[in-house]
């Protein structure tokens, strides 16, 4: 029995499951929008917009899928895959990495437990490789109710600050003391924030990026050209710039100066009522001594509350890492969940181990 038929039995059909009237792949633009229009806690990373900016810059193909179902209701699933490779070699991701949580946006914007199960199900049932699911962290608890335990799960945690009562209660009962000291010592410094939506400042983002590089590739041991030459696949220039272009005033990119000079700059993402921490670089020698990054995300927080946004997600964390702390002193609310793939043959066990292969030699020739 395949794999993707044995997580067809495991799933079954119980009282109350919903079946899709009707499945639409690609989903229709206008229908998405519509969709969305319900959905006001929809992330940035679940518009058409988002993923017409990855199928850009990745040159994978729009593969999301529209249910209706029975009772009229409408949910949709981004998913994008890499063309040419025939259905059965096809890997889809929702979203691949880098590019933010994908997930089901449902019309209504109440994610409800049947959606899951109908959606698995469909999913479980395409001849395809392997297909990766990364949810919406606030519908956690929904996905990992009802997704079978023989599917795979990728754990992860975010960090989320919450907007509601306004910039004065998060400054006064979020932002930990330490935190509004280190804004002030920012501002004293002399540090200046600069705020763009027209990509006239990405340059700059990418100038402080390549610093950041370096730096992790020093940290990490890694040779400095295999470092560059991985980042520049990972995130090549245009990723940012197309983002930019497509999202207009939906894109900030804030940065930092002292003296003159920039040292630190973040990318943060608007939605109706979500923002979203995309992006970061910094000179962590230049930013870290006048608090730079504080005064960074003080600011891109009030202006997210301007814009009528009720959540900032300052994205994933490793556990008990300094990244956690740095978020946690702006309030931001821990949130464990995880990405579901679903494969015909068990390939990832396969990637993992080579891998950790890899890692331990290049391990080997740092220390030569």
């Amino acid at each position: 029995m395949s794999a993707g038929a044995s997580l067809k039995r495991r799933l079954g059909a119980t009282p109350g499951d919903q079946r899709p009237l009707r499945v639409t792949s690609p989903v229709p633009v206008d229908v998405w929008e519509q969709v969305l229009a319900s959905a006001p806690n929809a992330l940035p990373s679940q518009t058409p917009t988002w993923l017409r900016c990855v199928c850009t810059v990745t040159g994978y193909e729009d593969v999301s899928r529209l249910y209706e179902t029975v009772d009229g209701r409408r949910l949709v699933l981004p998913l994008v895959r890499r063309p040419r490779l025939g259905s059965l070699l096809a890997a889809d991701f929702g979203l691949p990495v880098g590019w933010g949580p994908g997930g089901l946006v449902c019309e209504g914007g109440e994610l409800r437990p049947e959606d899951v199960r109908m959606v698995i199900a469909d999913l479980a049932q395409r001849h395809v490789l392997s297909t990766l699911v990364r949810p919406d962290p606030a519908a956690a608890a929904t996905w990992e109710a009802v997704v079978p335990t023989s599917v795979l799960r990728e754990r992860r945690m975010t960090q989320t600050v919450f907007l509601d009562g306004g910039f004065d209660e998060v400054w006064r009962k979020r932002f930990r003391s330490d935190t509004r000291n280190r804004v002030r010592r920012a501002e004293r410094a002399g540090v200046v924030v600069e705020c763009d939506d027209t990509g006239r400042l990405v340059p700059v983002f990418h100038q402080l990026y390549g610093e950041s590089v370096d730096r992790w590739a020093r940290r990490d041991g890694l040779p400095l050209p295999l470092a560059r030459r991985l980042a520049a696949r990972r995130e090549p220039h245009r990723k940012v710039q197309t983002v930019a272009a497509m999202l207009g005033s939906r894109c900030r990119t804030y940065v930092a100066y002292h003296e003159g000079r920039p040292v630190s700059a973040i990318v943060v993402l608007l939605g109706t009522r979500t923002a979203m921490y995309w992006r970061g670089a910094m000179l962590e020698k230049l930013a870290g001594p006048v608090y730079a990054n504080y005064l960074l995300h003080k600011t891109a927080i009030a202006d997210a509350i301007e814009a009528g946004c009720t959540a900032y997600n300052m994205g994933d964390s490793a556990r008990v890492s300094s990244l956690e702390l740095f978020k946690s002193r702006f309030g931001a609310v821990s949130q464990d969940y995880a990405c579901y793939r679903m494969e015909r043959v068990p390939i990832t066990p396969l990637v993992e181990r080579a891998r950790g292969g890899v890692r331990r030699i290049l391990a080997l020739r740092s220390r030569e």
